[in-house]
């Protein structure tokens, strides 16, 4: 018995054994087949695209107002700080950048940095760029940028010192913008000696001709999959639809929520991020019904952004609970978070001592009825006022639409004699919510903690501190709501099937992940 035994797990071992080999065979040439694939793509890969573009006007970084020429321009030229994709501040050009008081900055710059024509990046080009920002009449975007540096001063070749008129919160968002050669302009102008501005960045022009600009790689032992970038110029955004139908284009941004009327709903990949267009409705804190918390409280959760979004912009628009939560790493969703919740807009208003009757609210005489202020040269803002209008007629309250052209729209916000205002800004890159906040804000919303708050971040550089004190904010903000966040636009990266890799991006940069792009047979 005992000899049968010993047999049969010999048994057992042997065949485990031969499991094991035949497993080991079969893993092997898995992954010897895997990497002949592998060869294989790299082998079909195609190390060049085609990005459309329309309205084309300059190529120079400071001196074009052109949408995608200043996404371009990224890949082109480098600024002394770039922004994550988490809306970060981060080191690019300079190696640190220093508060030393409220208004005076010193920049070390990295000293490994050529240009495309192998002249060594130094502090004069620095120097140049922003002292034509300053004193040109070019209409740059970037002039916004230097508005508050009264000087810069060159301390040695890799060092610069910027004075600045006034204190400015978050100047360092302010300092991400191109940086053009000092050597290869006309003195004190931006005019170009050569046809092909020369920038740092991963890649260098290489020819501009009617209807196509090339880019190549500047670097020959980059790692980048994607050597050559063609700029494909266009007349028009319908001519930029044709040309992705066509296959003559592989990749194109729009804001147009209706592309699909121009290229259909199959056979290209969409990549959607949060457009910089915030749009909000200002509650006036300073009136005797709506300066009551519970209020206003009941409006945000009356409101349904998913219905707006839906009925308004064909699902194609982003819902928004704070002003921040467009992707910045300061914002805290769990202290913003708004639920369309009827059921609960109308109990916080029986528990604050507001009846129902005669169909709307009412309490000590006061009742809730508002009027809510709309241009009425916004056509999509008129709508989505109509949509506001039925979504609170449903609880009870009564919503006046008074439709204003511009000179009154802008008496009603200069005077901010409203009860309800639609409204909307351009979001900054910089994590400012002044506006909302701050002293002249158009809730006229007045918190001492906030304000606060907002003195306090000015002088922070601790990430984590400066997350909890933006925390402290949102919390505030949800509990006693001074304005409703609605939503933002959208941009859209439009691709071809063709193009693979990660297109995440956001409004300041569309190439974050361009390294790992390339380009596919079809």
């Amino acid at each position: 018995m005992r000899d049968n035994t010993f047999k049969y797990i010999f048994f057992v071992i042997v065949v485990l054994m031969i499991t094991l080999a035949i497993y080991l065979l079969y893993i092997d040439k898995n992954e010897s087949q895997a990497n002949i694939q592998e060869e294989q793509k790299e082998i079909n890969m195609i190390r060049e695209f085609n990005i459309g573009i329309t309205n084309y006007d300059n190529i120079n970084p400071i001196l074009s107002n052109n949408r995608d020429i200043q996404y371009i321009d990224k890949l082109i030229f480098d600024s002394l700080l770039t922004i994550s994709y988490d809306f970060k501040t981060e080191n690019l050009l300079a190696k640190e950048f220093s508060k030393i008081n409220p208004t005076t900055y010193i920049v070390k710059l990295r000293d490994d940095v050529y240009w495309h024509d192998n002249t060594k990046f130094i502090a004069k080009d620095v120097i140049f760029t922003i002292n034509n920002l300053i004193n040109t009449n070019a209409n740059s975007i970037y002039k916004e940028n230097v508005k508050n540096i009264s000087e810069v001063q060159e301390i040695d070749e890799y060092t610069i010192k910027i004075l600045l008129k006034e204190e400015t919160p978050f100047f360092e968002y302010m300092m991400c913008f191109p940086i053009v050669a000092s050597h290869a302009y006309e003195e004190k102008t931006f005019n170009s000696k050569t046809e092909n501005p020369i920038g740092t960045g991963k890649y260098k022009i290489t020819k501009v001709e009617d209807g196509n600009i090339e880019l190549q790689i500047a670097n020959s032992k980059s790692n980048t999959k994607i050597t050559k970038i063609n700029l494909i110029l266009k007349n028009s955004s319908k001519e930029l639809y044709s040309a992705l139908t066509k296959k003559e284009i592989d990749y194109m941004i729009t804001d147009n929520i209706l592309y699909e009327e121009y290229i259909g709903t199959m056979g290209y990949n969409i990549n959607q991020s949060n457009g910089r267009e915030f749009d909000y409705l200002v509650l006036n804190n300073n009136d005797k019904v709506l300066g009551k918390q519970e209020v206003r409280l009941a409006l945000s959760y009356a409101v349904d952004r998913n219905a707006i979004n839906y009925k308004i912009y064909n699902n194609k628009y982003i819902n928004s609970e704070f002003p921040l939560d467009y992707g910045s790493y300061l914002e805290n969703p769990e202290q913003t978070k708004f639920e369309y919740n009827t059921n609960k807009a109308k109990s916080i208003l029986v528990e604050n001592g507001w009846t129902y009757k005669n169909k709307i609210w009412q309490k000590s005489g006061n009742v809730l009825q508002f009027n809510l202020v709309v241009n009425k040269n916004n056509e999509k803002r008129l709508l989505v006022a109509e949509e506001i209008k039925e979504q609170l007629k449903e609880i009870g309250i009564v919503i006046n639409i008074i439709k204003v052209n511009d000179y009154m729209y802008n008496n009603y916000v200069k005077n901010k004699n409203y009860d309800i205002i639609l409204t909307g800004n351009i979001l900054p890159t910089s994590p400012i919510i002044e506006t909302y906040f701050g002293d002249n804000n158009l809730s006229i919303f007045n918190n001492e903690q906030i304000k606060s708050i907002l003195l306090e971040v000015k002088n922070i550089n601790d990430i984590d501190l400066l997350k909890q004190k933006y925390s402290e904010i949102q919390k505030i903000y949800k509990e006693q709501v001074p304005f409703i966040s609605l939503y933002t636009n959208s941009l859209f990266v439009i691709s071809s099937t063709s193009l693979k890799g990660d297109l995440s991006h956001n409004w300041y940069n569309l190439f974050y992940n361009i390294d790992n792009w390339y380009k596919v047979e079809e």
